[in-house]
Parts: structure tokens; C-alpha cells; sequence
């Protein structure tokens, strides 16, 4: 029996969880021992406990007040991240090298977890990254500019990426490791599990990279209860810190559809107040796949793993992307003409006018089916027996 040891870093949600449980789940019926380390434990227990997986909290930075500039490409998430502070940046890398030493993991699977990248590097151990395009950024120096439409020069990009790798060669110095030439040193491993299709990849025209589809948890969550009041079927997936939930929950309300909508970590009390005859709302964790099949249209704040299940499903999105990487995310299933995105920075967004024009167009669906029927063959669990694969063959 190995040792597999899956780490999680920087993002929000639970996504990076039910993205990694289908490959846990391969790892555990072969007989190996997983466990995973943590960013945020919140969830950890609804989505972990059943199958008895053991979780660690992860070390990681506590966010400072300082208000820090929009990131450009790589090198500026790093920046805004902690990587321009070699002191907490040290204490860091050393509590991430203490983690593994008491785990002594046979394989490392990193998704989003730079500062564990950097405290694996001297290692004799197997390494893979796992996750979408955004965490596997291509392997040029310096990292190209990540957001649409905007024109950056080249010397700016070099001079931010300059910077970051300043800062960690100046920490890896002391602890006597290898220094990094470019910023893109930093994503040597072994296997990179690119996590998404083309279409989705957050950085466009990728020339490197396999893509082994989007990885994301199907049925791990419990069936969605539709309203028997409304015509169309919504799912909506959200976040209680999302700006426009409450104008967002009073307009679908006062519509004509039957609408589910899951969101963590709402109280009682909340859910009692903004629920009606057509509205649903949970906390828990939902089956995705029964989501899916069943809606017509998907509103979400288009993270990664719910784009991709609704657009495999045929499904269109109303998307409300509130970080880059999901703004990434919704440029490009807008560009695909798959749904509609309405930015963070609009002001009095009429929801239902947006949930309207896509109900009532057929092209949206439209482009969503095409999309589901050129990776009908796709299947999750294959995937996971792919990567678990892979991975053994990584540990042999």
C-alpha cells in the first residue's frame, strides 16, 4: 500500500475537494492510503467523513489588510499571495516541509499549492500537478498577461516576475536548495493532470499541455427538491459573500420558474427569509449530476467544475464570476455563445432579464448541446481510473 497526499493551497469553495474525490476514491480501492491537507477544512467532513479519509489543515498565510494591486498574470497572484515577504514565505515553506516529513507520502498531488511546490522541489518524492489551466500556468518566462483585452508590456510582466523570484530565491537560499531561474521552474514535476478541455483552459491557445478533462464531483452531494410552482427549472450554485445574492434570490422569487439553489454556509434563518413557493434554498452539499439532467439553466459564479458539468450536460449558464479565475471561465463560455456573464463591477444587474434572454433564445442551449455532444464520450470515472494509472506508475 502507498501513501498518496493531495495538498490544496490558494482558492475558495469546495471545488477543489469534489474535483480531487473521484481520484481519492480510485486510490482507495486499490488499496491505498489517502489524505488530504487543506486549505479550508469547512467542508471537509461532509465531503470526506463517509469514506473515511483522513484531512490536515494546511499551513498557510492569514490574509493582511493591506489592500494589494489587481494580478496581472502568475507572478502577480504569487505577489498577492505572501510571495513578496521572504520572512513569512520561509515560515511557510518550513511548516510545508514539516507537513510531508510527518506524512511521509509516497506521491504528491498539488492543486493550487505554489508554496508546497516550492517545499517539495528538493524531494526524492513522485510530484504531479492536478487542477485547471489557471493553476498550470504555460511554461514561458515571463507568464503571459491573464487578463482579456488588456495590454501590459513585456518589460512590466518581466520586472513582476523578476520581483517573485527575488523573494524565493532569497528563501531558498537559506535553506540551501536549488534557485530558481524563471518563475516557471517552479512547475517541474512529474505529471501535470491539466484538468480541463480546450475550450475552458484559462490561458487560450495553449501550445503544451495534455488535457485530461475537467475534474469535478458528479453524485457526492444530496438530490436537488424542484419548487412544483414555475415552469423552468434554475439551478443556481452561490456564495453567500457574493455581492448581488439578496437583489439576485428577490428577482428569482418573483419569477415565473422553479428554482434550487444551493448555498454554503447560509443559516436557517437566511434560507427561512429569501425562500418561497418557486424557490428552494440548501446548504448542503448536491448531486450534481441530478442538477444537471434536470435544470434548463444553470446560475453560478462560473467556477470550474460547475461550467463544465452543466456545458457536458447540455446545459447554458448565467454567470456571475466574482475572482478572475472565474471571470476567465465565463469570457470563455461567453465567447463560445454557451451563456451569458454579468460582470462584478455592474451595477443593478436585472438577473431576470439575463435568465430570460437565454431561456427564450434557443442558441444558447443549442451551443451547450453541441458542446455536451462532442465530449459525449467523456466520462468522469474513467478519468479517475486514467489518473490513478498514471499515478501508480509515478510511484513505481
Amino acid at each position: 500500500m502507498s501513501k498518496i497526499v493531495y495538498v490544496w493551497e490558494l482558492g475558495g469553495g469546495y471545488g477543489h475537494i469534489g474535483a480531487f474525490l473521484s481520484v481519492a476514491r480510485q486510490f482507495q480501492q486499490r488499496g491505498h492510503e489517502v489524505v488530504f491537507v487543506l486549505k479550508n477544512l469547512e467542508h471537509a467532513h461532509t465531503l470526506l467523513g463517509r469514506y473515511g479519509f483522513a484531512y490536515l489543515q494546511a499551513p498557510m498565510r492569514w490574509p493582511g489588510n493591506a489592500a494589494m494591486p489587481p494580478a496581472l498574470n502568475y507572478a502577480g497572484i504569487l505577489r498577492n499571495a505572501g510571495f513578496y515577504e521572504a520572512a513569512g514565505l520561509l515560515a511557510r515553506m518550513q511548516a510545508w516541509k514539516t507537513t510531508i516529513a510527518c506524512l511521509k507520502p509516497d506521491l504528491l498531488l498539488f492543486d493550487h499549492a505554489p508554496t508546497a511546490l516550492l517545499a517539495a522541489r528538493e524531494l526524492k518524492i513522485p510530484r504531479a500537478l492536478f487542477g485547471t489551466g489557471f493553476y498550470s500556468p504555460p511554461r514561458f518566462s515571463p507568464m503571459p498577461v491573464m487578463r482579456p483585452g488588456l495590454h501590459v508590456p513585456e518589460k512590466e510582466l518581466l520586472n513582476s516576475e523578476t520581483q517573485v523570484v527575488a523573494t524565493i530565491n532569497s528563501v531558498v537560499d537559506r535553506l540551501g536548495g536549488q534557485p530558481l531561474a524563471v518563475l516557471a521552474d517552479l512547475f517541474e514535476a512529474e505529471e501535470d493532470f491539466l484538468c480541463t478541455l480546450p475550450e475552458l483552459d484559462h490561458y487560450q491557445g495553449r501550445k503544451q499541455g495534455v488535457y485530461w478533462g475537467p475534474a469535478f464531483s458528479y453524485s457526492e452531494g444530496d438530490r436537488p427538491v424542484w419548487p412544483s410552482v414555475g415552469d423552468k427549472r434554475i439551478f443556481a450554485y452561490l456564495t453567500k459573500d457574493y455581492a448581488g445574492l439578496e437583489p439576485l434570490l428577490q428577482q428569482l422569487r418573483s419569477s415565473s420558474w422553479s428554482v434550487f439553489a444551493h448555498i454554503p454556509g447560509t443559516t436557517p434563518a437566511f434560507i427561512q427569509k429569501y425562500s418561497g413557493a418557486n424557490l428552494h434554498i440548501s446548504a448542503q452539499p448536491v448531486d450534481m449530476r441530478q442538477a444537471a439532467t434536470q435544470c434548463d439553466l444553470s446560475i453560478c459564479h462560473a467556477g470550474a467544475g460547475t461550467a463544465a458539468a452543466m456545458l457536458l450536460s447540455g446545459k447554458p449558464l448565467l454567470m456571475l464570476p466574482i475572482h478572475l479565475e472565474q471571470s476567465l471561465t465565463a469570457r470563455n463560455i461567453a465567447m463560445l455563445g454557451a451563456g451569458v456573464c454579468i460582470p462584478p463591477e455592474t451595477k443593478k444587474p436585472n438577473y431576470r432579464a439575463a435568465a430570460m434572454e437565454i431561456l427564450s433564445n434557443g442558441k444558447y442551449t443549442k451551443t451547450a448541446e453541441k458542446f455536451a455532444d462532442k465530449y459525449a464520450a467523456f466520462a468522469p470515472e474513467e478519468q479517475a481510473v486514467r489518473i490513478g494509472d498514471r499515478c501508480e506508475a509515478l510511484m513505481r
